[in-house]
């Protein structure tokens, strides 16, 4: 029967009431059509009319004293009413909506963004306390010996014969020796580490950058003292 009737809020809504939310398209481009197809209204002033009588009963029934016998229908109603309401935000391409509202939403977006912006800024400043102004300085040469020695501290063993480092990845490494040290007076590519740490066949590197025994000057050993 459509909308623009002496009564049509009341038709209108009430079919709401009963609908489930998959339906809400289907029903409002049916009214949609109606209007369109019979001169009553634009697109725009069709969306405005609707999104007006939803807004306008919910306040009713808010209105209502809620120890009435009617409360519990009241509440029903509003909840069925808002989720509408939000299939109508979902469509509201020219923001025609009573204007109140969409500055309350603005509002509330503004105050999120503002509260994640304050997240954002406090995990930089705690990252910040991370950073190095100065990187450790390698021994021009000799980055493949520093590696060495951090590929030998994975593999060393406690006296209890478990690991002393434990990580289920090699990039952690990588990611460390190109934040913290530099070499030849150059940052270290990621990559460049990275290399380095790559899957082995017994002692020989299935691919990647091998270390050259000239480079392996040192040898990380258990201290065993001497027992009482």
């Amino acid at each position: 029967m459509g909308l623009w009737h002496s009564h049509d809020d009341n038709h209108f809504l009430l079919m709401i009431y009963r609908m489930e939310e998959e339906k809400f398209c289907d029903y409002y481009n049916h009214h949609l059509d109606y209007a369109l197809e019979n001169n009553l209204a634009s697109e725009k002033d069709f969306f405005r009319h609707v999104s007006q009588i939803v807004q306008t009963r919910i306040k009713h029934y808010e209105a209502q004293d809620p120890f009435s016998g009617s409360h519990d229908i009241h509440r029903n109603s509003i909840e069925k009413l808002q989720q509408f309401q939000d299939y109508l935000k979902s469509i509201d391409e020219w923001n025609a909506r009573p204007s109140y509202i969409v500055l309350a939403e603005k509002d509330e977006l503004i105050q999120n963004q503002r509260t994640e912006i304050e997240k954002l800024s406090l995990k930089l400043r705690e990252l910040t306390d991370y950073e190095v102004a100065l990187k450790i300085m390698i021994d021009d040469g000799h980055l493949p010996t520093l590696i060495d020695i951090i590929q030998q501290l994975r593999e060393v063993q406690l006296p209890s014969g478990r690991k002393l480092l434990k990580s289920d990845h090699k990039i952690p490494y990588a990611k460390m020796i190109s934040k913290y040290f530099s070499h030849g007076g150059k940052d270290i590519p990621i990559e460049t580490a990275r290399n380095y740490f790559v899957d082995k066949k017994g002692d020989v590197a299935i691919k990647g950058t091998a270390i050259q025994p000239e480079h392996q000057l040192f040898k990380i050993l258990l201290v065993k003292h001497a027992k009482k």
